[in-house]
């Protein structure tokens, strides 16, 4: 496979130190990872050869120019920066359109639920969640678009959103979440023996003591104004907000 020449669309504004993958003053983020985007060099094909999807280790950068240790041959390469994509917390792809999302998560390694988070062609600033989703032997990759409102918050369907991009990976994660299938894995970021799909463990929630039944629209919103003694914490409060402000339709695909 040549090199994709989709990649030069524009370089990522996306830093390692992103507020949306922070998540309780950790970011978790893996700071050495890379996916190649094509076989480099482009016309070798041996041991010697860095292949597409090949997963990589980052030793060193400069402007142009990666240092890079293949994961599968220990093999040390100079690549240039548009031949692969950097990949932070394991699912966050630096510009990468979406066929080459479609490309990667296509590849044999992956399975349905795998997916990746990339920044969105359509909509610079903006991100899209990408799903392989196979059904009836076709491996199908799906696209959401993942929007961000003014206070930072994130969402894909309207009546859920969060507050990092983790704790949406961590929501979609669970089944019957309104996507096509739940998250499993990351794409190619996870162990390739693996021939069945996980399934995380239950997640436990705590019951709220606030009756909702006694509240009336009215009150909730001189709480969240401050207006008087509030009964909704801070977090709830925030969600609320979130919740009022979302007021318009939009489209979930990408």
């Amino acid at each position: 496979m040549g090199c994709l020449t989709s990649r030069l669309w524009r370089r990522s504004a996306v830093r390692l130190e992103d507020p949306v993958l922070t998540s309780g003053g950790s970011s978790g983020n893996h700071m050495n990872m890379a996916v190649a985007l094509c076989n480099f060099p482009p016309h070798r094909f041996d041991e010697h050869t860095i292949f597409f999807g090949d997963r990589l280790n980052i030793i060193s950068e400069d402007d142009d120019m990666l240092r890079v240790r293949s994961i599968s041959t220990a093999t040390e390469f100079f690549i240039p920066h548009t031949y692969v994509s950097k990949v932070h917390n394991r699912w966050l792809f630096e510009g990468i359109t979406r066929r080459n999302a479609e490309q990667l998560l296509r590849l044999p390694q992956n399975y349905s639920g795998c997916f990746l988070i990339r920044e969105s062609q359509s909509c610079p600033g903006s991100y899209s969640l990408s799903i392989r989703h196979d059904r009836d032997h076709m491996h199908n990759v799906k696209h959401y678009r993942i929007h961000q409102i003014d206070n930072g918050w994130f969402y894909i369907h309207k009546n859920r959103p969060f507050s990092t991009l983790i704790q949406l990976v961590d929501y979609y994660s669970q089944p019957f979440n309104g996507t096509c299938c739940q998250l499993t894995e990351p794409c190619l970021f996870h162990d390739l023996s693996t021939t069945v799909a996980h399934t995380p463990s239950p997640k436990v929630f705590q019951r709220s003591s606030l009756n909702w039944k006694d509240l009336s629209r009215s009150m909730i919103q001189r709480q969240l104004k401050g207006d008087e003694e509030t009964l909704v914490s801070e977090g709830l409060r925030e969600t609320l907000n979130t919740y009022f402000y979302i007021t318009e339709e939009s489209s979930c695909e990408d």
